[in-house]
């Protein structure tokens, strides 16, 4: 039996904002939400033609003179959900499930902890009339998963704060002093399909699923694996005509799952070739993905591309399949290389999120990220040039800028210092391979003095994600303590 949410404040915020859908890109219904909410709590709020969220609110007594602070989070979401989920993130709620220590989605979907719990926090801050603060600059933003064009678009001209803390971190142990920048990448290849459908062939479905996936920067480095990558390596082995490739939903998640659709008259050899996939990946990830698993099911198409009577694409040439592996070999994926000043840290990475096959094309869709522009440029450079060897075409898209460590800084020592007193642990300070929305902040206000904090979250971007309930109630009392000091 699952035990009852607790009640707290961020909690009960956080469990009527996940009432309204919030796929990025879909952000109107709750940021009206969230501005009739201010609205009623008299405070003051703007919002853009985006629906960004600007909302302030005057000093607590005593802090009238202190500087201001920006609190800032965004208030979209990923959306992915299980095979035999049917939740239509359109529409659909998102119910909370409990487990005494962990919050999580109750219908095999994305909880949206990333980055509503920061987003209830400052809602919490800003209804509760009694806590101590400065002057406070809420800035709620939207598309953060897709195209960063809430930070990089909104407005704060009018906001004065030169201290942020921004509510979007998953460890409430650590504290983000830097993240990295990165770009979207498609890369787009021809691919040419045989003149005819071998003779006696029936059509397969190979689906290789089971993997955990997560978070394409926070995640990248736990060795849990890229469902596309094993899926060409099975195909390879298979050595088998190939009419379709499909795998992935989201750029910034590590696929879980991916498939194909192969031509055979041998359905034994076919067996045993899975089988003996099966074995040797389950042996690679015995602990990252103990429920990894291979099927294979018979396999009808409609289109207009179908054999209406044999029910089965045209297979790629062998040369436009030799071609498609060499694409997928060489395209950068997964670490390119450590950060050699922050120990254990990814410097700059790729993840291959998307494939599809077309008619006549390979469309990879992928993430770039790195602590340096210069490092995300080398990585896009290297994409370029296998475009050009491959005769492909690349085009880039909402790109984001790394927010770069700053030595002096006095929000830091302050956060670190709170959390030790009320906690009595430590809070290592440690920059993020993950692209946070600060670096637009830091461009639009020079010389701001920037941190970013939150609650332990595991599985972002994957239907495993969850929260914990006890590191909620700390992140949110460090957050009260620290803005009581400033």
């Amino acid at each position: 039996m699952n035990a009852k949410i607790p009640d707290h404040p961020v909690i009960t915020l956080f469990e009527q904002i996940s009432r309204i859908p919030r796929e990025s890109g879909n952000e109107k219904a709750v940021s009206d939400w969230i501005m009739n909410w201010a609205s009623e709590k008299g405070l003051q709020v703007s919002q853009d033609g985006i629906w960004n969220l600007i909302i302030k609110k005057t000093a607590s007594p005593g802090y009238e003179d202190h500087p201001p602070v920006l609190l800032q989070a965004h208030i979209d979401m990923v959306c992915e959900k299980d095979q035999d989920s049917d939740h239509d993130f359109s529409k659909d709620p998102i119910l909370l499930d409990y487990d005494g220590e962990w919050i999580s989605s109750a219908d095999g979907t994305t909880l949206g902890a990333d980055n509503g719990v920061g987003v209830a926090a400052a809602m919490a801050i800003l209804e509760d009339n009694s806590l101590p603060h400065p002057p406070l600059e809420v800035v709620f933003t939207v598309q953060e998963e897709t195209t960063f064009a809430g930070a990089e678009t909104v407005d704060i001209s009018g906001c004065d704060a030169m201290q942020m803390i921004n509510l979007d971190h998953a460890d409430e142990r650590e504290l983000i002093v830097g993240s990295c920048g990165g770009t979207g990448v498609e890369f787009t290849m021809p691919l040419e399909r045989e003149g005819e459908i071998p003779e006696g062939c029936r059509a397969w479905t190979l689906r290789l699923s089971g993997l955990k996936g997560g978070h394409s920067g926070e995640d990248i480095h736990r060795g849990r694996g890229n469902a596309i990558s094993l899926l060409l390596r099975l195909l390879e082995m298979a050595e088998l005509p190939v009419t379709q490739i499909s795998g992935g939903t989201n750029r910034l998640a590590i696929p879980r799952e991916a498939e194909a659709v192969v031509l055979t008259e041998d359905r034994e050899k076919l067996v045993n070739i899975v089988s003996a996939a099966r074995a040797m990946f389950r042996k690679e990830y015995s602990g990252a993905a103990p429920d990894l698993d291979i099927s294979i099911a018979e396999h009808g198409i409609s289109g207009a591309e179908a054999d209406t009577d044999a029910g089965i694409t045209r297979p790629l040439t062998a040369a436009s399949f030799r071609k498609l592996a060499a694409a997928l070999r060489l395209y950068p994926n997964g670490i390119a290389q450590m950060n050699g000043n922050l120990e254990g840290l990814v410097e700059s990475s790729d993840n291959i999120g998307i494939i599809e096959t077309g008619t006549d094309f390979l469309k990879l869709t992928s993430e770039v990220r790195g602590a340096y522009q210069s490092t995300v440029e080398d990585i896009t450079k290297t994409i370029d040039v296998l475009a050009d060897l491959l005769g492909a075409e690349v085009s880039y898209f909402n790109g984001y800028v790394p927010w770069e460590f700053a030595a002096d800084s006095k929000l830091r020592p302050l956060a670190t210092g709170t959390y030790r007193e009320l906690f009595g642990g430590t809070m290592k300070e440690l920059a993020l391979h993950a692209g946070l929305e600060c670096g637009f902040f830091a461009e639009k206000k020079p010389g701001i003095d920037l941190i970013s904090i939150g609650p332990d979250c595991q599985s972002f971007h994957s239907p495993r994600e969850r929260v914990r309930a006890e590191s909620i109630e700390h992140f949110y009392e460090l957050l009260k303590a620290v803005l009581g000091k400033l």
